[in-house]
């Protein structure tokens, strides 16, 4: 914004001719100069000859419209003639070198008529307003803190109402704070007295605007006067020094929609207010009332407070009372800042963006860091039990919504238990045996015809030679002659916490020359952290994919799909359904495409293959006769293959991602929202929103959300913000 061009009338001793002189002193960016300027004695007439005009028109109605219209466009021409004459060609030379100053005008020991000119609407294409000295006393009110962050706080003074009708401009207040766009204090009736507004104007969370509807009078002595609700005057001078508490707190804003407000205009701005509006002559109820709404519609509208003073000036030229557009005024302090009031709510949320507190920003930088971490180490064990929680929360939503999920064949797998299953086959347990019985094996192949089952996997490790050498090698003629298409086993890959993992786990050089196969069998989740004999942590997002080397990957009958790193197996789904477990005594009219093989995890008491079980899977658990405590590799593998087969799995999104998105929401919805209450609801709407929906995208869309961490940072960047 332009440096604004300030021209400072000093009254003087008359002349010859017995007019008084005035001397004028200019300051710009051009420089400063002085010179003497003599008001023509036809412009103090026609200013007295429009007065007694406005008055009669709009008191007893003598005058008629046109006939004050006349005398209006006079005083205008005399005004402007005189400002463009020889006297005043140091101002004309400063306002043509820079087209944008705004002109502010001061009027020191001048004539009351010359001061109450409407200089307002000399056709200068450039804001106009007037300056009114501060108290020395005080510092410059451009340096004193303001709260221009939040929603605007007015103080409302409605004064006597007697003959007088400003409910509209009241409602109108009261609709903008229904909105949610200002915080609205209203004085009214016998509310409206000397003591409440001491009281509320000592209210240390300061006010941006104090208002006042009703009568007001010039008082030079005393610095105007103010009509109150209760009846009774208050002086300017009366409340000078609450003003001055109040300036300091932040009070910005006189709006005076009373009549022959300029005194009052002057007192506020001396005793630190920045700015203050004002009528200088008395006017009509329906003008004061116009002007007071179209100044708050403007600045709703994000115009500044010049702007908006000039389209209310506009808008009652346009449609208020005859001549009602000379009398309103604007007056600043020389150091006042631009005024603009956030009315809008875009504007307000702008402006308490800009304003967020680093509180805020701490809480999400933390929750990002911890975010980041849990991404960089998933299976760390508090992201595995909320996952793990989430997951079984997921299944209650689909038993609820009934979406049980995608659905395919079921996989037939056969737990080769040494106390029920072995007798079954007919095979004698052996109480120190520690693995999976090639005996049991053979019975099982014996039993189902190659063209009944063509693939078989055997979850186990066929790799010692020194144990049953006999059914080992049944074991290997009995592969030759069946020929199945596929037949495999399991080896501990590199990544595995096997014994003796890598090519040495791999079946009897006797079992591979026979056509047995054999695939990786990690399930792609990190080691047992314990000694043995422990559990492994059961795979819920994977470490490692499982690709063509994978036994799960075999498995399935989706040769060309795999399970990428990180995705979530999807133990929501009824997997009591997708995985059927079937007994010995149903091999023989067993037909389906594939058959896993696998044993109960308990052979060996060193190394059980056994997995915690998810909370989610605890009714298929029940289901396949087995205890809620473990879960068979086994299975582990069949949940794999099957994931394969139906193409399923949850793609986590970011945590990251979406604790930074809900970390920013929350700043968003502090600068939106100032009201505790009001935030506290939202966020109780949008937490009660988020879960049911985070649910649906998994189930639906598999695309699984996380909730925990981005809903406590949603909850603390926003309530850690203080007003």
């Amino acid at each position: 914004m332009a440096a604004p061009i300030d021209l400072l009338l000093h009254g003087g001793a008359a002349d010859a001719s017995g007019e008084a002189g005035l001397q004028a002193f200019l300051s710009g960016p051009g420089g400063q100069q002085a010179f003497a300027v003599t008001p023509p004695a036809e412009l103090q007439q026609a200013y007295g000859a429009w007065r007694n005009r406005f008055l009669a028109h709009h008191g007893s109605g003598a005058i008629p419209a046109h006939a004050l219209d006349h005398y209006t466009g006079q005083l205008l021409a005399l005004l402007r003639q005189w400002l463009e004459s020889s006297q005043w060609q140091g101002l004309q030379q400063a306002l043509g070198r820079d087209q944008a100053a705004a002109l502010r005008l001061r009027f020191q020991h001048t004539p009351p008529w010359l001061e109450r000119l409407p200089w307002e609407l000399l056709p200068l294409q450039r804001p106009i307003w007037r300056l009114a000295d501060p108290n020395p006393a005080l510092p410059p009110a451009g340096s004193r803190p303001g709260v221009r962050h939040r929603q605007p706080r007015l103080l409302l003074l409605v004064g006597e109402e007697s003959g007088l009708s400003l409910q509209a401009e009241i409602d109108r207040l009261d609709q903008l704070w229904r909105q949610g766009r200002i915080r609205l204090m209203v004085l009214r009736g016998s509310a409206c007295n000397p003591s409440a507004i001491r009281q509320a104007l000592a209210d240390p969370a300061g006010w941006d605007g104090l208002l006042f509807l009703g009568h007001s009078d010039a008082d030079a002595q005393a610095g105007g006067r103010l009509n109150l609700g209760d009846g009774s005057w208050l002086t300017a001078q009366a409340l000078e020094s609450d003003l001055r508490q109040a300036a300091g707190a932040g009070l910005a804003l006189v709006l005076l929609s009373s009549c022959s407000g300029l005194d009052l205009a002057r007192s506020a701005v001396a005793a630190g207010i920045q700015w203050a509006v004002c009528f200088r002559e008395p006017v009509p109820c329906a003008a004061a009332a116009l002007a007071f709404c179209s100044l708050l519609q403007a600045l709703e509208g994000g115009a500044s407070l010049e702007q908006s003073a000039a389209a209310a000036r506009g808008e009652l030229e346009q449609s208020g009372p005859a001549s009602t557009h000379l009398l309103l005024s604007l007056v600043g302090a020389p150091q006042a800042p631009p005024l603009q009031l956030p009315l809008r709510r875009r504007r307000q949320l702008v402006l308490r963006l800009a304003h967020s507190q680093p509180r805020q920003a701490m809480a999400a930088v933390v929750a990002v860091a911890i975010a980041l971490a849990a991404e960089v180490v998933p299976w760390n064990p508090i992201s595995q039990g909320l996952l793990d929680h989430r997951l079984r929360l997921q299944r209650e939503w689909r038993q609820l919504t009934g979406q049980l999920g995608p659905t395919t064949s079921p996989l037939p797998v056969l737990l080769l238990e040494p106390r029920r299953a072995y007798p079954a086959l007919g095979v004698a347990p052996r109480p120190d045996q520690s693995h999976l019985s090639r005996e049991a094996l053979l019975r099982v192949l014996q039993r189902i015809q190659p063209q009944a089952v063509p693939r078989i996997g055997l979850d186990g490790v066929l790799d010692q030679p020194a144990i049953e050498p006999t059914a080992t090698a049944e074991l290997a003629a009995l592969i030759r002659r069946q020929q199945r298409p596929e037949l495999f086993a399991g080896y501990y890959g590199a990544a595995s916490d096997g014994a003796l993992a890598g090519a040495l786990s791999r079946p009897l050089p006797l079992l591979q020359q026979a056509g047995l196969r054999a695939y990786d069998l990690a399930v792609g989740t990190p080691p047992c952290a314990g000694t043995a004999p422990c559990q492994r942590p059961v795979p819920l997002q994977l470490l490692a994919p499982i690709d063509a080397g994978s036994f799960a990957q075999h498995l399935s009958r989706a040769p060309q799909r795999y399970l990428p790193a990180d995705a979530v197996l999807d133990w929501s789904l009824p997997w009591n359904i997708l995985i059927r477990r079937i007994q010995p005594g149903e091999l023989s009219g067993l037909r389906a495409p594939v058959l896993l093989v696998g044993s109960d995890g308990q052979l060996d008491p060193q190394r059980p293959d056994l997995f915690d079980p998810p909370a989610a899977i605890q009714p298929a658990l029940e289901a396949w006769g087995l205890p809620s405590s473990s879960l068979p590799g086994a299975l582990v593998q069949a949940v794999l293959a099957q994931s394969l087969n139906l193409g399923h799995w949850l793609r986590p999104a970011s945590l990251a991602a979406t604790t930074a998105l809900a970390s920013g929401l929350g700043v968003l919805l502090a600068a939106g929202q100032s009201r505790r209450r009001r935030q506290l609801l939202l966020l109780a709407l949008i937490t009660l929103a988020a879960i049911p929906l985070a649910f649906q995208w998994a189930v639906g869309g598999a695309i699984l959300i996380p909730l925990t961490l981005p809903l406590v940072a949603l909850w603390a960047t926003t309530l850690l913000r203080r007003a």
